[in-house]
């Protein structure tokens, strides 16, 4: 199991943008997995890992009551040189949207939605982590997008 350590902070990181945090998540899911373990065979060690630490992660932003989650894209933009005041506002405005968008598709669609765009993993590799049919993982990127755009429109953002 230790052999996932890496990769899995790697992937909390890239949610998160905070190594620490990141390492804590990890260490966490480390720990509640090692407890399932007493309880059930746990068969796909390293599909359960992520899964458990993708939960972490998700109920830490969601749970955390001041707004210094700094979502990593979000950083991204507020440390470029590149963009201008008006720029940087305007994709805060576009991020801020995108998050309350995901926030109103079903927990099933916004995780596919997350692994596939923002940590850019293959459908193959979604549908393995989840254990779930590679066709039923597009179904939900198509399904996520539909609704993401749906909402956007609806808010009449472009």
């Amino acid at each position: 199991m230790q052999r996932y350590y890496k990769e899995l902070v790697i992937f909390v990181q890239k949610m998160t943008g905070d190594k620490e945090l990141a390492l804590e998540i990890v260490q966490e899911a480390y720990a509640k997995t090692l407890e399932k373990q007493k309880e059930m065979d746990i068969e796909h060690q390293r599909a359960f890992l992520y899964k458990v630490a993708r939960n972490l992660t998700f109920d830490y932003s969601r749970n955390k009551k001041n707004k210094d989650f700094i979502d990593y894209e979000e950083e991204k933009i507020f440390c470029s040189k590149e963009y201008e005041p008006d720029e940087i506002l305007m994709e805060k405005e576009k991020n801020d949207m995108l998050l309350e968008a995901l926030d109103i598709l079903p927990k099933n669609l916004k995780e596919v939605f997350i692994l596939h765009f923002v940590d850019g993993l293959e459908k193959k590799q979604i549908a393995s982590l989840l254990n779930i049919n590679v066709n039923t993982v597009q179904k939900y990127v198509i399904r996520a997008t539909t609704q993401i755009t749906k909402f956007i429109e609806d808010k009449d953002w472009n």
